[in-house]
């Protein structure tokens, strides 16, 4: 029997807002927490919001997310799905 040749892919990420630094690794509350789909390696879907997402949580998002290379972002708002590239 040989090695085995392994691949992980993503699949879900939690994303978790804080009013601290190392909010996370203190566990401490978190303001808001969303749920994020890698549908493909580019493109995600997030989900699940729950908590306070202000605009410069969600700008903050976006730039993480398109650091780790992701350039469209898929979600519903008010029954509408939306696209944004980033």
């Amino acid at each position: 029997m040989g090695v085995p040749h392994l691949h992980l892919s993503r699949s879900v990420s939690l994303l978790r807002s804080y009013d601290e630094p190392n909010g996370y690794e203190r566990r401490i509350p978190y303001k808001a927490i969303l749920t994020i789909s890698h549908l493909t390696d580019t493109t995600v879907y997030l989900s699940a919001a729950v908590g306070e997402i202000d605009m410069a949580t969600w700008n903050a998002a976006m730039a993480m997310l398109k650091e780790q290379g992701v350039n469209t972002v898929l979600y519903e708002r008010h029954g509408r799905m939306k696209t944004r590239n980033l």
